[in-house]
């Protein structure tokens, strides 16, 4: 069996031609300081995890508390 290349062009962008700007991480950030309240805690956590000794334990609770606030932020604006 032997292998065929097609000669079509591949086609060429035009400097007219803009790239898609994905609005999300600008927006997350505009979100950010409405959310201080769950990150200061989940700071804190992060500040008991570090002298606990056992190991055992975690911020997933407070991690994920933190996005959720961003995230619901976020959407209000992202999908108006």
């Amino acid at each position: 069996m032997e292998l065929q290349l097609s000669t079509t062009a591949l086609p060429v962008k035009t400097m007219d031609e803009e790239e898609a700007v994905n609005p999300k991480p600008e927006i997350e950030e505009s979100c950010k300081p409405k959310c201080i309240k769950a990150w200061l805690e989940y700071e804190a956590c992060q500040k008991r995890v570090g002298e606990d000794t056992t190991g055992e334990a975690h911020c997933t609770g407070q991690y994920f508390d933190y996005w959720h606030c961003v995230d619901k932020c976020a959407a209000k604006k992202l999908f108006a």
